[in-house]
């Protein structure tokens, strides 16, 4: 997706090791060319005084030489660096370079950015993941053989982006957050964004008409509310009172007149436990363990699995509480999946391995499977796309670019199986009707359904949670499941969960 599209929270650690570079320790070169490996001629590599960006010193860099920092690095953890840099002139030519390491001081893959010539200071670098058993990584910039010279300053670096400085403990029952929403009759945390239209009094729906309230309390679970004080209940739908300090939303707080206008709903919801006597008369996940026969027959012997969840935000857990540091730091689809089968087949022999990029898009999946997914040996892997590909892909592009991601994996791991998901629709409201482009869009999403599903053969199965999230989309509002336009709140993630362990659990 485009960078205009996508929003990325970024976390960066606190980091001791002599090789790990942060703000303070020359990532320019006020104390000169120390800390920094070099290759090329001794003469080609050099201080420079009168072409800093920044303080007093620049790196100066001739033909067929280098300048590389070594940062460590954690396995499959996003990081992103910037140089800044600028040409003596539109001939010479320079580009980025990102290598990963071993700890044996293997090179496990190159990341290397095209040739640029800016005459005036422009920024250069990367965005990107650390393959798996990832120990350090060498950032620099490389020179080509023409003359002239190349400045290099100021170097800023990112590392474990996403990842909260605390790690913390859910504060939510996760047994419940599991049960199927199709299935008994109490609902445990439903999220619900009260949302006021026209001044009038903020009201949201449930899912189903709740014979009774257990519990309406605010979305971080530490305020209770009360019946006929803070909220009335009229079937299935919830008014908050006009003294509550319930959190709610009013339409003018939403931009409603411009194309793709981002929100942030985080935490402000209401969240509902309550039993009903309604059936759940729409589609439903079923149980595919006969399409992923080795996975299950690892599951009941318990022998070792390796699980990889490969994708994009959605699938590295962008914005549920967990990932956003907030209560009640409900963990990602993907670790809810691993506990429940630990849980029901009593198997602590499970791995789960996050390979999910934010901002990552198809091609990119297919030029890179081999290097995030192989070298784990996989039995499973959890295929998770298109939610930043429909801005540009057709369907049978986006199914061409699935294909080989698994015969890559295949090629490498015959035996592994696949779960394709049909990923969640984005929000309605997201894109105008006046967007010439609406329907490209739209039919992108529903095609890439479509095309997963006609994967479906002996070692590959499909979840839709396309149709899904339409559904509930239309029985409550698409702002009571997700954060902004294109990531889901704890609520719809659990349906994420929930579904996916349907196809693995009779």
């Amino acid at each position: 997706m485009k960078n205009r599209f996508i929003i990325l929270i970024f976390v960066s650690a606190i980091l001791f090791s002599s090789f790990i570079t942060n703000a303070q320790i020359n990532n320019g070169f006020e104390s000169g060319l120390n800390r920094w490996a070099k290759s090329g001629a001794k003469e080609n590599i050099s201080l420079d005084s009168m072409n800093a960006h920044e303080g007093k010193y620049c790196a100066r860099i001739g033909k067929n030489a280098s300048v590389m920092r070594k940062v460590e690095i954690a396995p499959l953890s996003v990081l992103q660096f910037n140089f800044y840099i600028k040409c003596s002139d539109e001939e010479t030519k320079a580009f980025s370079i990102l290598r990963f390491y071993d700890m044996h001081d293997r090179e496990l893959m190159e990341y290397k950015g095209g040739k640029i010539s800016p005459t005036k200071y422009e920024q250069t670098g990367n965005y990107t993941e650390a393959p798996p058993f990832g120990k350090y990584a060498m950032i620099g910039i490389e020179r080509d053989s023409t003359e002239g010279y190349v400045y290099v300053d100021d170097l800023d670096i990112e590392l474990n982006i996403g990842v909260p400085s605390v790690q913390h403990e859910p504060v939510c029952n996760l047994d419940e957050y599991m049960k199927p929403f199709w299935k008994g009759d109490t609902v445990y945390n439903e999220t619900v964004l009260l949302y006021s239209e026209n001044d009038k009094a903020a009201n949201g729906r449930l899912l189903f008409t709740p014979t009774k309230i257990i519990s309406l309390k605010s979305f971080d679970l530490k305020t209770d509310y009360k019946i006929g004080e803070d909220y009335t209940i009229q079937n299935n739908v919830i008014t908050k009172t006009v003294n509550s300090k319930m959190s709610f939303r009013a339409d003018t707080s939403f931009d409603r007149k411009n194309n793709l206008a981002w929100f942030n709903l985080q935490s402000q919801w209401v969240v509902v436990t309550y039993t009903h006597k309604e059936k759940w008369d729409n589609p439903t996940p079923a149980y595919k363990g006969s399409l992923l026969p080795n996975t299950i027959a690892k599951l009941k012997s318990k022998s070792p699995l390796n699980i990889i969840a490969y994708g994009m935000s959605i699938t590295r857990g962008l914005d549920v509480s967990s990932y956003d540091s907030v209560p009640p730091y409900m963990p990602t689809y993907v670790e809810l999946l691993a506990r429940e089968l630990r849980k029901k087949y009593k198997h602590q022999n499970i791995k789960l391995y996050n390979a999910g990029l934010p901002g990552a898009t198809v091609d990119w999946g297919a030029d890179y499977a081999d290097k995030y997914v192989n070298l784990l040996k996989p039995d499973l892997v959890i295929i998770d796309f298109g939610m930043n590909d429909f801005w540009r892909l057709s369907p049978d592009e986006f199914k061409k670019y699935i294909q080989v991601m698994i015969d890559k994996i295949k090629k490498s791991n015959s035996k592994t199986e696949f779960l394709l998901l049909s990923n969640m629709d984005f929000d309605p409201d997201y894109i105008l009707d006046s967007d010439k482009n609406k329907k490209f869009y739209v039919t992108n999403m529903q095609g890439y359904k479509k095309v997963l599903k006609e994967f479906e053969t002996n070692g590959i199965a499909n979840l839709d949670m396309t149709t899904l999230s339409d559904i509930i989309y239309q029985k409550k509002k698409a702002k009571d499941c997700i954060v902004n336009p294109l990531h889901p709140n704890d609520y719809l993630a659990r349906w994420y969960a929930q579904c996916m362990s349907a196809m693995l659990i009779k």
